[in-house]
């Protein structure tokens, strides 16, 4: 097929003997003809060796940029003042980065698959093409164009290598100069895989590829230049590479002046790591929000384990009872299924939990499950009743004073037992934990469960399989949106481990399950949204879910402003899982190898509660660019985009443009050590910067607070208290706000018709 297939290119090719001109970026006066020899061929240049397969540079694209660039600059040299240029500019920023986000969603759930595939065909034909029997070169002049090109950037030290396909990443470098060593004998995908799959198949490519209107000319000479380049550059090393998987990094050969996408070693992208790294530092105040894990690794981590399980239980069971009395619920009757005495052994309990806290008691084995079996397991049989069966009532004659007796003493200790169940509020009543492999990913090998037994059974065949679980409290009160759960994919790049520098995208996607959340089935399209599992269940889903059971943040946002909640996304879930992440690297500083000049993308998964905390869940270390849907394959280009103005733009001049990309230095944990400022800044703050606590500091286009010269906060146990109090603030200020707005709205309305009235 492969051989039909060279056979047609021929003939399309050989009979052009008209010298049309091929087109160059740099002059377009230039003829490129490929039927007449030239000093140097594409054969020459490769040493008669097999066909290369190459990159593309996208001329038009290249183009495009150099023709709105000049425009700039003549507009410029019109006497325009550059000042207020700059200033006009720096003000209109985010409406041209929201503009070019309109511009650029092309993609839609329709059209998308047969546009990617299109352009991936079109992309592998290009780099298959056997243009060595085509007999293609170039001319003298270019030869020496290219030449000198890739010999200056080896002086200025711009050689970039792309490993894996990522186009965009190869545009946006040559765009801006530097020059690709890419060996023509590795290519960066399987391109023959790709021309013989399916259509649906472009759903797993690495990134999405460039949609431009290339042609088979263009395609050749990029080819032949970057043929050419190569032979100069296969000895020397790259000054910059960027690849997504550690594995095809040659580390022994990498120089120390080289920038590298990835950290070499990082422990927080996997899910026991994460929770180990995170161990130590839940007791610190912090704005970190992260369901409780236990790691099991000994009977001790399996004790302590089973002592938090119950805990939750008994604490449920209190919140059962004073919401159904609360809600006007008879709970009493004289035949119930339950028996009274229950709610008197779980005020002990409770009461019992208390008195350790407040004591400060260093009792172990508080529930003496291992002696008291039969005590617990009763419990837990009347306590499922309790969760599952709606009519589920205790054994007792109705009386309103026995009512308001069990009403008062349930409510007084569960007001209290808050103090020291700071995650009281996600643990619902159904005492649901998730149970995830610290090995898989994509869903796969997660179950949920609620019951005591199961879950150490799991355990068990876990130890002897030699596998290690994870579990973690599942959040029992999330976002529902059209009456689903969602989750949320959060970018971020790190750019420094010491001190951390974050970076936060500001755009992401949402994505959906596909069915109504109910705490009464652990399926999965209920429970587990991650995009692959997802797609089992589109064609069944809950017809409000979009077709791809996702989102991208903007819809997100508007989805707040059309309940009312329009200030949440810019003061609680966007700035809370910026905090989240710093948390997150700052307890990794001690346990991670960071090595100089390295940068990486990451992506984390957060899950919204009602009150609209985000939730960490997890981090990835890949963090899945490949465009499984529309929204991927939409925001991918312009986030690769991003990352090439942070690493590259912003590392030479720090007021460069960083795209969608914000800096990230949590309140809390803002110190003078995580921010380094120069001259100019501490200038601009009327040189009483360590005079003060606080200063304000702009940098490339994205203005912070900092809070400077204070030490780290105290060592405590009651941090997710803390916060929580200090949310419940930021909700109540945020509703007052728009009573207030609607207020204003409303006396306005009122003041007009009074008006057209008179």
């Amino acid at each position: 097929m492969n051989s039909n297939y060279n056979t047609n290119k021929k003939k399309t090719l050989m009979p052009r003997n008209d010298n049309k001109p091929l087109v160059n970026q740099k002059d377009k006066t230039k003829s490129y003809t490929r039927d007449t020899p030239i000093k140097i061929t594409a054969i020459e240049i490769l040493e008669n060796k097999c066909n290369p397969i190459s990159n593309i540079d996208f001329n038009n694209e290249v183009k495009q940029r150099s023709i709105t660039n000049d425009t700039k600059t003549n507009n410029k040299q019109d006497g325009s003042n550059q000042i207020l240029e700059l200033k006009e500019e720096t003000q209109n920023l985010e409406l041209l980065k929201m503009s070019s986000l309109n511009t650029r969603y092309r993609l839609n759930y329709k059209n998308y698959v047969q546009e990617l595939h299109k352009a991936l065909i079109q992309d592998c034909n290009y780099n298959l093409l056997d243009y060595t029997s085509l007999n293609a070169s170039l001319d003298f002049e270019t030869l020496t164009n290219v030449t000198s090109q890739t010999l200056k950037a080896i002086q200025d030290q711009k050689i970039f290598s792309v490993l894996g396909y990522f186009p965009t990443v190869s545009l946006e470098m040559k765009n801006r100069g530097w020059v690709e060593k890419r060996d023509p004998y590795r290519p960066p995908t399987n391109y023959s895989h790709y021309l013989k799959s399916a259509p649906y198949m472009v759903n797993w490519i690495e990134s999405p590829p460039l949609l431009s209107s290339i042609n088979e000319n263009e395609a050749i000479i990029e080819r032949l230049k970057s043929a050419q380049s190569w032979s100069i550059l296969k000895d020397k090393k790259s000054d910059f590479i960027f690849v997504t998987r550690k594995r095809l990094i040659s580390w022994s050969n990498l120089s120390e002046l080289t920038s590298v996408s990835q950290m070499t070693r990082h422990v927080f992208c996997t899910k026991n790591g994460l929770a180990q790294c995170l161990e130590s530092y839940k007791h610190f105040v912090t704005n970190l929000m992260f369901p409780r894990c236990h790691y099991i690794r000994s009977d001790a981590d399996s004790d302590a384990f089973v002592e938090d399980y119950i805990t939750t239980a008994l604490v449920s069971t209190l919140k059962i009872i004073v919401k159904a009395i609360e809600n006007n619920k008879t709970i009493f009757t004289s035949n119930g299924n339950i028996p009274y005495n229950l709610i008197d052994f779980v005020k002990r309990c409770i009461t019992k939990f208390l008195n350790k806290h407040i004591t400060g008691s260093t009792e172990i084995d508080l529930w003496t499950f291992n002696s008291q079996k039969e005590v617990w397991n009763e419990f837990m049989i009347y306590y499922t009743k309790l969760i599952i069966d709606s009519n589920a009532k205790f054994d007792h004659e109705y009386t309103y004073e026995l009512e308001l007796d069990v009403y008062a003493k349930c409510k007084y200790l569960l007001e209290n037992v808050k103090k020291y169940c700071p995650q009281h509020y996600i643990d619902g009543i159904t005492n649901t934990w998730i149970i995830k492999p610290s090995s898989n990913c994509s869903g796969h090998g997660i179950m949920l469960s609620r019951d005591l037994h199961s879950i150490k059974r799991k355990i068990a065949e876990a130890g002897v399989l030699k596998n290690n679980y994870i579990l973690q409290k599942y959040i029992e009160r999330p976002l529902l949106v059209n009456t689903c759960k969602i989750d949320l994919r959060q970018w971020f790049l790190v750019t420094n481990m010491s001190p951390v520098v974050v970076w936060m995208y500001k755009e992401g996607y949402v994505r959906f399950c596909a069915n109504s959340f109910s705490m009464l089935s652990m399926h999965e399209s209920i429970h587990l949204s991650n995009v692959r599992l997802q797609m089992k269940y589109r064609k069944f889903r809950n017809p409000l879910v979009p077709d791809e059971c996702m989102w991208d943040y903007r819809e997100l946002q508007d989805y707040l402003r059309n309940i009312g909640q329009e200030y949440v996304w810019d003061e609680l879930i966007f700035p809370g899982m910026g905090e989240s992440i710093y948390a997150v690297l700052k307890a990794a500083t001690d346990i991670s190898f960071y090595r100089d000049k390295t940068f990486q993308l990451f992506g984390a998964d957060f899950l919204i509660t009602e009150n609209f905390i985000p939730y960490l869940i997890e981090i990835n270390s890949i963090p899945g660019l490949n465009p499984s849907t529309s929204i991927i394959a939409n925001l991918v280009p312009m986030l690769l985009s991003d990352i090439v103005k942070v690493t590259v733009d912003y590392e030479k001049n720090s007021n460069a443009d960083t795209g969608l990309f914000m800096k990230v230095v949590p309140e809390n944990l803002k110190s003078a050590s995580v921010v380094k400022l120069d001259s100019s800044e501490i200038a601009a703050n009327n040189g009483n910067l360590y005079n003060s606590t606080e200063a304000t500091v702009d940098r490339g286009c994205n203005k912070f607070n900092l809070r400077v010269g204070i030490e780290p906060t105290p060592f405590t146990t009651e941090y997710h208290h803390q916060w929580m109090n200090g949310v419940n603030k930021k909700l109540a200020s945020l509703r007052l706000r728009i009573n207030t707005q609607k207020t204003t709205d409303d006396s306005g309305v009122n003041c007009s018709s009074k008006h057209r009235n008179k």
